[in-house]
């Protein structure tokens, strides 16, 4: 026994090496698997903290690029207003660029959503790469796409029943203009409407100059909701009759008119013949027309001295290289409605009065519209004399049909002793209304 135990310790004594280099390689081996582990989580922890850094940066770049398309098809809206379609586009792309965004796609009409095919909308799309540097471990792509889109819409707000579209609108010499169901105006710059001290009452519900208004600022006054100089332009429902086509009448088609010089009526001619020589009716009682187009080309019709003229559903159309003249004067009762639905051409529901643009414009001692002189006046529908000059005065009653939409190139009211301009009741005439417009984002 003593042999056994002197050999025990010896050989516990030559085994501790071989354990305590175990020991060493089990460590070395923990070690390098605490190092994978941890260079691992290191990445997923960069990774992370990549995503919250740069998922950060996408919102904020994705809420900029929402108010950036939001701001720039708020302003092609603004600049339509003022300078056309093609401004409207170049503004559009200036916001954008001046809130970083380059390459902006703008489109009117807009080619999706609700406002789709809509004239006065417009449509701006932003787009941007993100670049995802510290979290592109995790989801394996180098930027991320951040896309914006915002639709503005140009709106009617207030309707308007007398635009003038290139020259002065004047009220004088009144003792009642009343307005107070619509707004006035002039899309014309410089000292754009004029209201002189000669009239004794004024009532609109609004007055809005592309210049400046002379005259609103009196007291006497009463606008509803105010007056506005250096205004956005009045909206003109009527502008697409401007390049309306159409083919002259010759031969045939044009009608004989030396019989009907004398007293009348005359017939409708549809849109395809006309009367191609001036039509007078006068001297004679009482006038019915039958419902219908009256063409005219190159030629006027002129309605004096008689006791009425009426016309329900009509509508008077001054057409040809050189378009004529409409005056109706020194008659006691005129009643004077346009259709709902024009039988012969859709475009002209609800339009009463049109002259063609092209001609000469007129002037005060020769207007192109002339409305003088009528005790009992009731017209009901849209007149539309883009480029004439209208003249309206000594007229004494108000028209009952609440609907006269008025639109030419210089307007002059005068002598008005109680007549009411109303367009408040025109969806009963299928009758387009002036409106001042205001720019809204609707997508």
């Amino acid at each position: 026994m003593s042999a056994g135990k002197t050999l025990e310790p010896a050989f516990q004594a030559a085994q501790a090496p071989l354990r305590w280099a175990a020991v060493r390689r089990q460590l070395r081996s923990q070690r390098g698997a605490t190092a994978a582990l941890v260079a691992v989580s290191l990445m997923m922890l960069v990774g992370f903290a990549g995503l919250a850094t740069e998922g950060g940066l996408l919102y904020l770049t994705s809420r900029n690029a929402q108010n950036g398309a939001d701001s720039a098809a708020m302003a092609a809206a603004s600049a339509y207003q003022f300078r056309g379609r093609t401004a409207a586009l170049g503004a559009a792309s200036e916001v954008a660029l001046r809130n970083g965004f380059t390459g902006a796609v703008v489109n009117n009409p807009p080619l999706a959503g609700a406002m789709a095919g809509n004239a006065n909308a417009f449509e701006v799309v932003l787009d941007r790469a993100v670049p995802m540097i510290l979290s592109r471990s995790l989801h394996g792509k180098a930027s991320m796409p951040v896309s914006a889109r915002a639709v503005s819409l140009l709106v009617g707000a207030t309707p308007a029943c007398i635009v003038a579209l290139t020259g002065t609108l004047t009220i004088q010499n009144s003792s009642t203009f009343d307005a107070r169901e619509c707004a006035i105006g002039s899309n014309a710059p410089g000292a754009s409407v004029q209201i002189p001290q000669s009239n004794s009452t004024v009532r609109a519900r609004a007055v809005t100059a592309v210049g400046t208004c002379n005259g609103c600022s009196n007291a006497r006054w009463s606008f509803s909701e105010g007056y506005q100089n250096h205004a956005p332009p009045l909206d003109n429902p009527y502008a697409p009759l401007d390049t309306k086509p159409y083919t002259l009448a010759s031969g045939a088609s044009c009608l004989n008119t030396t019989t009907l010089n004398a007293r009348g009526p005359i017939a409708p001619t549809g849109t395809t013949r006309a009367y191609c020589a001036s039509v007078t009716v006068s001297n004679t009682s009482a006038v019915v027309f039958s419902p219908g187009t009256y063409v005219f080309q190159n030629a006027s019709l002129t309605i004096g001295s008689i006791s009425s003229f009426a016309c329900s559903g009509c509508t008077f159309i001054f057409r040809g290289s050189s378009p004529g003249n409409l005056s109706i004067t020194n008659t006691s009762a005129v009643n004077l409605s346009a259709p709902a639905t024009n039988g012969d051409d859709a475009d002209y529901d609800g339009v009463l009065f049109h002259r063609a643009t092209g001609g000469a414009m007129g002037s005060n001692g020769s207007p192109n519209l002339n409305l003088q002189s009528v005790s009992s006046f009731n017209l009901a529908g849209g007149i539309y004399f883009p480029g004439s000059y209208i003249r309206i005065g000594n007229v004494s009653s108000s028209s009952s049909n609440n609907c006269l939409a008025l639109v030419g190139g210089t307007i002059e009211i005068s002598s008005l002793s109680s007549f009411r301009f109303d367009v408040s009741n025109c969806a009963s005439y299928g009758t387009a209304v002036p409106a001042t417009r205001v720019a809204r984002l609707v997508e």
